[in-house]
């Protein structure tokens, strides 16, 4: 018998290519979130993720994109900053940007998680090793030889980890060294988290196809094989540009 399958889309963009109209689909909110950004990249970054939520959605459901409304309340302090939640609960959504790139996640069977780091040569790993990686991983990791390979090895773990963090909802208040996920040029599979046994077999993870100078993970928890399905996300927009007078 072939075993049922998750679909999960990826949808990448580059903030400069988003449609000028992208800040038409943010609610007062979000809108207001930003104008509190005071940097243009980052606050682009933030309106274009938020607006490819939304088309995304909208594009995979049928809907209008104006319609999607996305609750991203903190469990601590319910600022919106917290993990977007699509309301109505489905489908699940992350999202992630990072120099120029913007990914958006969906898939509408289990929670996911997305990653995307861009990789900076002058990144110190090695000060960062204690905090992010676990004693099982750090043999693995000091094998590794060569500076840029060990910051794209330490950065492969790192989206891997964040991802799962993603998805699970717990986010960065779970100390990383707790996650554990095998060699950073091993199959991306999770391999322990604390507290939580259950994950390993529950949780599957796929590094992301990203750019060059980029590097993406994506989680899905759920115990079913994964296809991951990476979009261009200015089809998304092309999709709905019609309702919204053209790009």
């Amino acid at each position: 018998m072939t075993p049922v399958v998750t679909d999960c889309q990826v949808w990448w963009l580059d903030p400069a290519h988003a449609p000028r109209w992208c800040e038409e689909l943010l609610s007062e909110p979000e809108r207001a979130r930003a104008e509190s950004i005071h940097r243009g990249a980052a606050r682009r970054r933030f309106v274009t993720a938020t607006a490819l939520v939304k088309v995304a959605v909208a594009v995979t459901s049928g809907g209008d994109p104006g319609g999607v409304e996305i609750l991203r309340a903190c469990p601590d302090c319910r600022r919106l900053h917290g993990r977007p939640v699509v309301a109505g609960g489905t489908p699940y959504v992350s999202l992630s940007h990072s120099g120029d790139r913007v990914a958006v996640a969906l898939c509408a069977d289990a929670p996911v998680g997305v990653d995307v780091e861009q990789v900076d040569a002058d990144i110190d790993v090695d000060a960062m090793v204690p905090f992010v990686l676990g004693a099982a991983e750090r043999p693995a990791f000091r094998a590794v030889r060569g500076r840029s390979a060990r910051v794209e090895a330490f950065l492969r773990c790192w989206t891997r980890k964040e991802a799962v963090l993603k998805a699970t909802g717990d986010g960065l208040r779970i100390p990383m060294p707790g996650v554990t996920v095998g060699a950073p040029y091993g199959p991306a599979r999770l391999t322990g988290f604390a507290g939580r046994p259950e994950l390993p077999g529950t949780t599957r993870i796929a590094d992301l196809r990203a750019e060059p100078g980029y590097l993406g993970a994506v989680t899905v928890l759920t115990a079913r094989p994964v296809r991951v399905i990476e979009l261009d996300g200015l089809d998304a927009f092309a999709a709905t540009a019609e309702r919204h007078g053209g790009s």
